[in-house]
This record gives structure tokens, sequence and C-alpha cells, in this order.
């Protein structure tokens, strides 16, 4: 764990939301205005760190520091900061309890994604390759390779993909030398701090305190908001809080559509499109209510929507700009993460690309996705323990129940004034709440919203945690006619939530996950290469046989996956000799070559290629500059480049 790493993290992203916020209408709680500069800061870093790169600035953490100390040194140095004494106030109270929720889901996500020595599933291996990318370069552009006619090989996560998690990761990584801790403490944090952030955007939003407190367990507690997974989700969705936060804000001072239209940037930059399309999405169905019901048209809140937009088109012109627009729409036009060259798209005629437009629209709201089915009643009413480890889903039985019953009491109660501004949240709210039930249904009902039905179940538990609070409140007044008191009720309540729906989360979220297909045997295997690599200073330079460079930086190690001379070394690697290998290995400076069943896979593809595998392993290992230090029976061996 790197202390320092953690202060800094807090230092950026307090500083630039001090800045953003400081000549604003803010919250008179000192708690509050702390942690949403908190929030804020963090939905500035991602368009800063897109406009430095735009800039060619070096995305350096002593430039980030900079950059975030400037504000408030000058305000200190005119004398403008206050520290206020915490009161012990209901509000106070309030926020401490919060802020016990906070740790305690902080600490499930941290048990979990450190239960385990490796990276879990294919994304976040793709994570680290771009985050140590953007620590060692500077950039977040891909390099200028010999064969530039590739957009996505093995950065996949930057360029043209938007960078800013890695962006994020990266910086925190150039202050301490663990890619994988920082992959993992910093992401369950990000999650982490949501929940914070989520209970000021409910206070405003429903304007009742311990409705937004209730609202916060509950967004703590559903098993689909967010796992511990890392990818660059986990930041996307944790910034809609910080959004929604400062356009509720606009009413009190119409100043704060600066700071919405920097965050709906950021959102715009951190994730390829489909989070961010429904995140707008959501924003724009709180518009257009929250406009009808107060019959005034939230024009500081629309402009706020339309320029962050269009500040986050500087990543967009730049991709275009550095990639051409043919490979640009040529990417898309398969939904984001495939091998494409301008050589095979630049044949294409302006009128075919005109033609596969519509597909590349279609593509944005596909229902499918990696994980995405068709869900059937159980999936929503019954959560389980053992499940989808990328988005978990299901809700649970109390809080289905509570959230059912909450919809019919206020379509019940409020069905002939539910279009007002009193209300306009409860409106809002089941919108949120239709938007994202068809979208998770996108598969089962053939309506394709949004696009993998999977994703939606994250953003469907907003709504959810917002609505059911509605469900104690009639449960309550019918408790009063015999005498029960509400704290029976509520206690009942969070309870039966805790074990039908928080327990579930728990364990899914602290079980030891599978890992990428590489590993032939599965978890067994990335504990044994895991184990090894704890052994070796961080970032030693390790070079895999058949390639996997990924593998080897997620697990502490370096191998350059995006160098030119690596890249062409492995074409033909299994028709070289152990001494040219050797030759390579110590040239480049390497360490250890490892050879194992993820190589045989990769190389050992039929007959006569097996035979080569097999007759270049015993090469390796009979030549005297390749020192055998570390073996597991079938599964890899480490060789020493002497």
């Amino acid at each position: 764990m790197s202390i320092i790493t953690i202060i800094l993290f807090f230092i950026y992203t307090w500083g630039l939301g001090f800045t953003a916020t400081y000549f604003l209408k803010k919250s008179e709680n000192f708690l509050e205005r702390t942690i949403m500069n908190i929030g804020i800061g963090l939905g500035v870093f991602p368009i800063l760190s897109i406009l430095l790169n735009f800039l060619h600035i070096p995305l350096d953490w002593r430039i980030f520091l900079l950059l975030s100390l400037i504000g408030p040194i000058i305000f200190i140095a005119k004398g403008k900061i206050t520290i206020q004494k915490i009161k012990l106030t209901k509000a106070n109270i309030t926020i401490f309890i919060v802020i016990l929720i906070f740790i305690a889901t902080l600490f499930m996500y941290t048990k979990g994604s450190f239960g385990y020595p490796y990276l879990e599933d294919n994304d976040p291996w793709g994570h680290s390759v771009g985050s140590k990318y953007v620590a060692l370069e500077k950039t977040a552009y891909d390099p200028i390779l010999d064969n530039d006619k590739i957009i996505d090989y093995a950065l996949s996560y930057i360029d043209p993909y938007p960078p800013a998690y890695d962006v994020l990761m990266g910086i925190l990584h150039q202050t301490n030398d663990s890619i994988k801790w920082t992959l993992k403490f910093f992401n369950s944090l990000i999650i982490s701090l949501g929940i914070l952030f989520f209970y000021f955007f409910a206070k405003l939003f429903v304007k009742n305190r311990n409705h937004a407190l209730f609202a916060t367990f509950v967004i703590a507690a559903i098993p689909s908001y967010l796992s511990h997974f890392i990818w660059a989700h986990s930041l996307v969705v944790t910034l809609f809080f910080p959004l929604m936060y400062c356009v509720l804000k606009i009413s009190e001072d119409k100043k704060w559509m600066y700071p919405s239209a920097i965050v709906l940037a950021s959102i715009w930059v951190t994730q390829n499109l489909s989070q961010p399309i429904k995140l707008t999405t959501m924003l724009i169905l709180f518009i257009i209510v929250k406009s009808i019901a107060s019959k005034k048209l939230q024009k500081d809140a629309i402009i706020a929507t339309l320029s962050g937009i269009a500040l986050s088109t500087i990543w967009w012109i730049s991709v275009i700009l550095r990639h051409g627009m043919t490979a640009f729409l040529a990417y898309y036009n398969v939904g984001g993460s495939i091998k494409t060259t301008a050589e095979n798209v630049a044949t294409k005629s302006s009128a075919s690309l005109l033609s596969k437009i519509p597909t590349i629209w279609s593509s944005f709201f596909d229902a499918g996705g990696t994980a995405s089915r068709a869900y059937v009643f159980q999936d929503f009413f019954i959560a389980k323990p053992n499940n989808l480890i990328n988005n978990p889903i299901g809700i649970g039985i109390f809080l289905s129940i509570l959230t059912l019953i909450a919809i019919i009491y206020v379509l019940y109660k409020y069905k002939s004034n539910i279009v007002n501004e009193k209300n306009a949240w409860i409106t809002i709210t089941l919108f949120w709440l239709i938007y994202t039930f068809l979208g998770v249904n996108g598969e089962t009902f053939h309506i394709s919203i949004a696009r993998g039905a999977f994703r939606m179940w994250m953003l469907m538990a907003i709504p959810i945690a917002l609505i059911s609070y509605k469900g104690i409140e009639i449960l309550s007044e019918q408790a009063k006619k015999i005498k029960i008191p509400h704290m029976i009720i509520l206690i009942i309540i969070i309870l039966g939530i805790f074990f039908t729906s928080a327990s579930q989360k728990y364990s899914v979220n602290t079980a030891i996950w599978p890992t990428a297909g590489a590993f032939v045997g599965g978890p067994q295997d990335a504990f044994q290469y895991a184990s090894w690599f704890d052994t070796i200073p961080k970032n030693t330079k390790v070079f895999f046989l058949a390639g996997q460079d990924r593998i080897v930086i997620g697990l502490d190690g370096y191998s350059c996956d995006w160098c030119q001379e690596n890249l062409d070394f492995r074409k033909d690697i299994l028709y070289k000799n152990s001494t040219e290998i050797h030759s390579f290995l110590k040239r480049n400076k390497y360490k250890y070559l490892v050879v194992g069943r993820m190589d045989a896979k990769r190389l050992a593809k039929d007959e006569n290629s097996t035979a080569r595998f097999n007759e270049l392993v015993q090469d390796l290992g009979s030549n005297p500059k390749l020192i055998p230090e570390h073996q597991v029976d079938g599964v890899m061996i480490a060789l020493r480049v002497v």
C-alpha cells in the first residue's frame, strides 16, 4: 500500500473540485462541501487529462498536483479559506452514518479484490496495460509504429477508446511501484466514494435527509450496483452523482452549470459511449420532467448538457485527426473492440461508409453484450450468492417487494398531482426506472433502447434506491393503525434487505473470482504465476514466449506490449532458436523468459506447430545462458537470462 498515492489522490480531487466550485454558492455544511469537492474534482480530472493530452502536455503526476493546488494556495494566501469546527448536529450525524456505510463498502470491495493475487477476467488486464503505458509514456495516444495502420491492438482502452480511466490509474501508478495494487485499491475506492456522492445528490433530489440516508443504504446493499470489477464503468457511473448534484445546484446558483458541463464532459471521455449515452439520457429525462413540472424550461441545465457534450469532442476530434474519419467510423461499425486497420477500410467508398451509418448507430443500442440474456422473474426477485462478476444481477426479496409497494403507493397517492414541482423527483425517478427496466430487458422484450442489457442493471439500482423509501412510508402508516412503532418496521425492513440483498452482495464481492482465459488451468494457474512474480522485484522485465504482455504487466512485471521490436520479434518466434531469443532478451534487458502452457495454447495449434513448439522448449532448456529458476510442472517454467 502506498499512503503517499492515497494522499495525492485526495489532493488531486479535492483541489480540483475546490477550484472548480469556489466562486459558487455552496452548502454551509463543512462535511458536505469537503466531500463534494472530492466528487466534483474526480469529475474534473478526466476532461482535464484529455485537454492536457490534446495539447501534448505530459500526463505527469506533478503537473496534476500543481494544477490541483493552484486554486487552494491562492485562496489560502488571500486568507479566504476557513476550516470550520464539525458540530454534532443531526445533519452531521447522518453524514457520519453514511461515512460508516462508505467504510463498510470499501472494506467489502478491497477484501474481495485483494483476496487473490491476480486480476480478474479480461478487462482488468487490458486496463493494466493502458494504465502502465500512460504512467511510463505520459500520453494517452497510441504510439506511432511501423504498422501505424493498427487502431486497436494492445492498448485497447486508450485511443480511440476514451482513456480517462486509464489516465487516472496511470497518474496514480506514477507514485507507487505496483500497477496491480493501484488498480485494485483505487477502483474499489472510487466505487465506494460513489456511496458518499450518492447521499448528497439524493438529499438534494428528494429534499429529505432520512429518505436520502435510506436510499444510500439501499444503493450500497443492492447486488446489481457495481461489483469491484476493474473497468471504466466504475468511474463513469460514480461520476453521475456529482453530475446530478451540480445540476440540482443550478436552481440555487446558475453558475453551477459550469461544473455540470465539466463533469458531463468527463463522463463522455471515460467510457466508450454506451454508459455516457445512458447517463445522458437519464439527465435529459430529468430536464424534460423538471421543465414540465416547474412550467419553466430548464435552460441552464440544457446549456450545461450541450456544453458538456461539446467539450468532450476534444477527444473525438483528436482521434479523427490521428486516424482519419474512415478508420474512426470503421472502429465504431462493430461497437468498438475490433482490430481494424486503415489499410482494410481505406478501400471502402464514402457511399459505403454512409450506408453503414445506420449499422454504426444501431450498434450503440445493441441489447447484447458479453453477459446479456433474457431475464426472468427470479433474476430480479432473488439475489444469489453466486453471480456475474462484471455486473451482478438481482435485487433481493425484501427490496423487490418494498419497491413494488412504493411504485403502487406513489401512483395511487400522487396520481392527480405527480407532475408538479414538489413531486417532480417522483416522476423523474419513475421515468428512470422505466427506462432502465426496459434497458435491462432489451433481449426479453426485443426493444433495444440501450447497448448491453446487462450493463443496465447497475443503473436500474439508482431509481430503485430512490423510490423504495416510499414503501416504508405506506407500511409505517398502516402499522400505526395497529400501534406498531415506525422504528420496528424500519428495523425489520433493514434486516430483511441485509439478509436478502446485502449478504448476497458481500458473498459475491468477497469470493475468489475467475481470471483471463489465457490461464489454461484457470485461477489455479494464475495463483502459480502470481506467487512467482511476488518473489521478484516489481517491474522486473519478464518475457512470455507467446506474448500476453498484459499478464506480465498485471502481475507487476514489465514487458513492452506496444514496442515495435517486441511486436516484430514475436511474429515468427516459433521458428527462432534459443540463441536468437537469448540475444533479443539480453539486448532488451529482460531478466526472465517464461514458458508455459498458456504459450502452448497460443503457439501449438496443430500437429506441426506442436512438434516445433516442443523442439523450441527443449532448445531453450538446453541453452546454458537461460538458467531454470522456478518451475511448476505442467504450468510454467521461468528461465533467468544470463
